[in-house]
């Protein structure tokens, strides 16, 4: 494929909360300049999560348009012809009615590459992150109290399909949050859930660290720098309160702070890290 010059044009984001802008930021990240356009009342994110809304956007030019009037949207139209990606997560049909669907802005732009997020592909039906993975059965995997997973997967998935719409030349292009996090919900991985010895969270002197050493010749480092050769048979054993082996890694960790054994690992070339926030 012969190269072409980028960013290819502008992307106009129409999306509010997270999974949208979220998106936004991705191909932002990538070195498109990225415009939001905002209703007058704002993103209801810049209220409920300023810390947030700024991650999201901080790298966005913010313009404040009134859809529902004519001149305002007189002004979108007017940013079309010269954008690469629109970006939108209206509920279906809002677009329409406003004169602002896909047939119209692809008859201004025929390269247009117009990517909508909804929350399911069949339905109108409205959710939220914590419906999308209620309905996958996946509450249960993932800590939706401090992390929204539909929303992230639909987030990737808008900016992945955005990138695929732009190499095809342009057109209209859907996600659906609920899809979207099932497409990334691969079966459980054994051992990856801290019970192996060689995998887990532990206590030291001052904070935790969190040891990953879980192919063989990372666990069999760790053991040699350790002074735990005995341990080098135990890599999959249970990390259990009362079992030998865990309990001579817990002696062991409590020798320093997890800073201290951070920079012990990195030295040694060993998957370990504090633990932060």
């Amino acid at each position: 494929m012969a190269p072409c010059a980028w960013p290819p044009g502008r992307v106009l984001d129409l999306t509010r909360l997270l999974p949208g802008p979220l998106a936004g930021k991705f191909l932002a990240d990538l070195g498109f300049p990225v415009l939001k356009v905002e209703p007058p009342r704002g993103d209801p994110l810049r209220d409920w999560a300023p810390e947030a809304y700024r991650f999201l956007n901080g790298k966005k030019e913010i313009l404040t348009l009134d859809l529902k009037r004519g001149e305002d949207r007189e002004r979108f139209l007017a940013l079309v012809p010269e954008a690469a990606i629109l970006l939108e997560a209206n509920r279906p049909g809002v677009m329409e009615r406003l004169g602002l669907g896909p047939e119209v802005l692809l008859g201004i732009n025929p390269h247009l590459v117009y990517a909508r997020l909804r929350g399911y592909p069949d339905a109108p039906d409205p959710g939220h992150d914590l419906t999308y993975l209620a309905e996958a059965g996946l509450l249960g995997r993932f800590p939706w109290r401090s992390f929204q997973f539909a929303d992230l997967a639909g987030a990737y998935a808008l900016a992945l399909t955005a990138l695929k719409g732009l190499l095809l030349g342009g057109g209209v292009y859907e996600v659906a949050l609920s899809e979207a996090v099932k497409a990334m919900a691969y079966p459980p991985i054994p051992f990856l859930d801290g019970s192996a010895l060689c995998y887990g969270i532990y206590p030291t002197r001052e904070g935790e660290v969190a040891l990953a050493a879980l192919e063989p010749h990372f666990w069999a480092r760790f053991c040699e720098e350790s002074g735990l050769r005995e341990l080098l048979p135990s890599a999959f054993d249970p990390a259990r309160p009362g079992l030998p082996p865990y309990e001579r890694l817990l002696a062991f960790f409590q020798g320093r702070t997890a800073q201290e054994w951070e920079a012990w690992a990195k030295e040694k070339g060993i998957p370990l890290r504090a633990v932060r926030g």
